[in-house]
């Protein structure tokens, strides 16, 4: 049915184009108005173009979802009650609601979620190979500590100078014909307590030979007590080597002034005051080849704050015990220069301005 002057609103589909347009025809201004038709069920044609009545939408009763993607689930038909759900994008945006395209979910109340994290369970097979590992440790332990092919047979000592092999085996507490592990491991450490050996280590020879390596101290320095005047041998850490006579130093440098304790104990160091002079003197010995002074230390004494040097048994210096090492071996040279280089008698760097006196 054409009617130009009626005044309607009509919904347009474009063959090419499925957006809806609305078309609105205005009646001319000389025209009675007349009443409305409704648009029927039918199909019109209107300018060239197709009108359809478009589709109702399915009524479908929908409960509020707060299921994610991830929950939704494909069930089989069942005679239970079910609810219909919106499919979810990759971006989790809700589309439109297409009734052929809608699944069915158990309700809120029977969705069980299952837990991913399954607790592991040691297996059996894990536990044997436990059992087993452990068996042959106990085995081998118990082959080690009780076979005669591991009795101690023989004895090997490495690294000793000072001592000879019998010294170091009868300080070592090691027996032979007796278990080489229970010797080494049960009956505690086998530590050699001899004053000229500093460290020593045990090793192992299949199959029953054990091999001590030493390591000893050499003496530096030769002391004589200030009160006994006996003569003792120190190395450079303070420990006392042994009792020795004068006749025997060779490279070692005499010291005075130290007092020991009545009951000497070889091995051990000496008082902590004289380990701080021994400190000082050896500062004052590498200044002393840093500046290049002739002539080589043969004695040091230590009296009370002073550390007195002697050179070729020549010249003897007094240095305080102080600081400013440095300065006064430099000033020290600019003496012995201005004096002839290799000179005897006194200087007394001690004092504020050193004094040079010459022996009589």
């Amino acid at each position: 049915m054409k009617n130009s002057r009626t005044s309607t609103n009509k919904k347009v589909i474009n063959k090419n184009n499925d957006n809806r347009k609305n078309i609105r025809t205005n009646p001319s201004k000389n025209s009675t108005k007349r009443p409305i038709k409704k648009a029927t069920n039918n199909v019109k044609k209107v300018n060239k173009t197709s009108v359809r009545k478009e589709p109702q939408r399915q009524n479908v009763n929908l409960k509020k979802n707060t299921h994610s993607a991830k929950n939704n689930v494909r069930l089989n038909n069942m005679d239970y009650d079910a609810e219909y759900v919106p499919f979810f994008d990759d971006s989790l945006n809700t589309q439109e609601i297409i009734p052929n395209r809608v699944r069915r979910v158990e309700p809120d109340r029977d969705v069980q979620v299952e837990d991913n994290k399954k607790e592991r369970r040691i297996r059996p097979i894990v536990i044997l190979k436990i059992f087993i590992f452990a068996a042959i440790l106990i085995g081998i332990g118990y082959l080690m500590f009780t076979l005669e092919t591991f009795n101690l047979g023989n004895i090997k000592v490495r690294g000793n100078e000072k001592y000879t092999e019998d010294n170091i085996i009868s300080k070592s507490n090691l027996k032979l014909g007796e278990n080489i592990f229970r010797q080494l491991f049960l009956d505690g450490k086998n530590e050699i307590k001899l004053s000229y050996v500093a460290k020593s280590s045990f090793g192992y020879e299949f199959p029953n030979t054990i091999v001590i390596t030493v390591k000893e101290r050499y003496p530096a320095y030769i002391a004589q007590d200030k009160n006994t005047k006996k003569y003792y041998m120190i190395d450079n850490e303070g420990y006392l080597l042994e009792e020795c006579e004068l006749t025997k130093r060779k490279d070692e440098l005499l010291i005075d002034g130290l007092v020991f304790e009545e009951n000497v104990e070889f091995g051990k160091k000496i008082n902590e005051v004289y380990i701080k002079k021994i400190e000082i003197y050896n500062q004052i010995k590498k200044l002393i080849e840093k500046y290049e002074l002739k002539g080589n230390i043969t004695k040091v004494n230590f009296s009370n704050s002073l550390t007195i040097i002697y050179l070729d048994d020549k010249l003897k210096i007094i240095f305080a015990n102080d600081s400013n090492l440095e300065y006064k071996v430099s000033f020290l040279k600019g003496i012995i220069q201005k004096n002839g280089g290799i000179i005897d008698g006194t200087i007394d760097m001690s004092i504020e301005n050193p004094v040079y006196s010459k022996y009589d």
